[in-house]
């Protein structure tokens, strides 16, 4: 009797004993994990603020930092780039790069992925600007096209509240039509093969940031149980809905920094976490979200050291990287004031329009030196003959008559010889315009009413 006794106490002792090991382990962790949200972006293509052309302009990195300053989540919280933060790849924007990556920085983003333009960079210099990013820079997926070793860091390991997340970064073939000079783009699987065994590893949840497309995303997700959070992407619009694939959650967002994406989660499972119960939204940068004053200020300091930077279109010889090769122009630029004798009727609508005034706008923001705002405000910038900014407002200003209807020596050098000319301008079309006038510089472009306000080239020319 004794010793069955004894062998029930020890019975209900290991019992209580492995129950209390048991839901140590299992149930506290699986039912109540920390709240983790996530913020992110992707193609912010350069904009640290809007450029102010016209009003109603959402977006900017200027804005984003005023929203998320009054944003007060609870948990951890995680600040991500998916891609395409750069503009492109002239030395202008490495140059404009590194105020992108200095304002992330001031919002406490944790990595910056490569997309499209930033594969489309020479590998010395994809290597030089990730040295000087105030954020890192992330990809497994650009090596060298001669040692196929990776250009950059291919992920990192960010620890916020205990928890160890894995930041992945990927960019797909297919969202890179040219690789910049020396660099490779690995397929996304093998890019992801490489790091992941290694990245889940060392951390407790692990996020891909994918420049893809959704089909691409959606793939990995099931080819990848890993990966707890997907993030992209190479798409035409955000994603309204939240995606399950498997066992990852995917959302992805676009256009130009005037979206950015928030997820939050409960942090649940083991030694493998997973997102439960997610809550998320896409955000609107609307024109009544306040710009950032500190970023306002930054955006100046680029424009200021881009004045006194001697850029590569500066140069009278540089040619339009899209023109033919070997083919040149048949006539050079004269400016506006060559067509005032014959076509003075034509001349005074335009000088009535805002064509007339458009680099006096750009002089009043301090932006008549950007290279991303003077091609659109100049006569021929970055063509042969066009404008260079050492012509300062002096020559070649302002959305001239060449802007629309090409160089004019010949036409003019014609006509005031008093010869018959067989040079003729093509005829011009909404398309002409929406090279300049598109989405928000617009309100948007409509060819039926803005037509009429500038319409001209009924009158017969003059011959003096």
């Amino acid at each position: 009797m004794k010793l069955l006794l004894r062998c029930l106490i020890v019975l209900l002792v290991a019992a209580g004993t492995y129950l209390a090991v048991h839901l140590s382990r299992k149930g506290p962790q699986a039912s109540s994990g920390g709240r983790l949200t996530v913020h992110f972006t992707c193609d912010s293509s350069g904009r640290l603020e809007p450029c102010g052309c016209f009003t109603g302009q959402h977006g900017g990195l200027t804005r984003l930092r005023t929203w998320l300053g009054e944003q007060s989540p609870s948990g951890a919280v995680l600040k991500l780039d998916a891609g395409g933060a750069i503009a492109g790849g002239a030395d202008y924007d490495l140059i404009q790069h590194r105020y992108m990556a200095r304002a992330y920085a001031t919002m406490g983003f944790s990595a910056l992925n490569m997309g499209g333009r930033e594969a489309a960079i020479p590998a010395a210099d994809l290597v030089k600007l990730s040295a000087v990013s105030a954020v890192p820079m992330l990809s497994a997926s650009l090596v060298s096209s001669e040692t196929r070793e990776t250009l950059l860091t291919p992920y990192r390991i960010v620890k916020i509240d205990g928890l160890r997340i894995g930041i992945l970064g990927v960019v797909s073939p297919r969202s890179v039509p040219t690789p910049g000079e020396g660099v490779a783009v690995l397929g996304l699987n093998e890019a992801i093969d490489r790091h992941l065994p290694k990245v889940a590893a060392e951390s407790d949840l692990v996020i891909l940031l994918a420049f893809a497309n959704e089909l691409e995303m959606r793939r990995l997700a099931n080819d990848y149980y890993e990966l707890a959070l997907v993030l992209g992407g190479d798409v035409p619009g955000p994603t309204q809905d939240l995606i399950r694939e498997n066992e990852s959650l995917i959302a992805f967002t676009t256009n130009q920094a005037r979206t950015v994406g928030t997820l939050s989660a409960t942090v649940t499972g083991d030694a493998r976490k997973h997102l439960s119960d997610p809550a998320y939204q896409i955000q609107l940068l609307k024109e009544s979200i306040p710009q950032d004053g500190e970023l306002v200020a930054l955006a100046g300091s680029y424009r200021a050291e881009i004045r006194k930077t001697a850029l590569d279109l500066d140069d009278p010889d540089s040619t339009d990287p899209n023109a033919i090769p070997g083919v040149g122009p048949s006539a050079t630029y004269v400016g506006s004031t060559s067509c005032h004798d014959c076509h003075a009727k034509d001349h005074a609508v335009w000088e009535k329009s805002g064509h007339a005034h458009a680099f006096a706008t750009l002089e009043k923001k301090g932006a008549d030196a950007d290279p991303h705002c003077i091609s659109c405000h100049t006569v021929g910038s970055g063509k042969q003959g066009g404008y260079r900014r050492p012509m300062g407002s002096k020559s070649l200003v302002d959305v001239g008559c060449e802007s629309c209807h090409g160089p004019g020596s010949e036409h003019v050098a014609r006509y005031r010889d008093g010869k018959p000319t067989n040079f003729k301008f093509r005829p011009l079309g909404a398309g002409d315009c929406m090279t300049c006038h598109y989405g928000e510089f617009s309100r948007p472009f409509n060819w039926e009413e803005f037509w009429p306000k500038i319409a001209h080239g009924s009158d017969k020319p003059v011959i003096k």
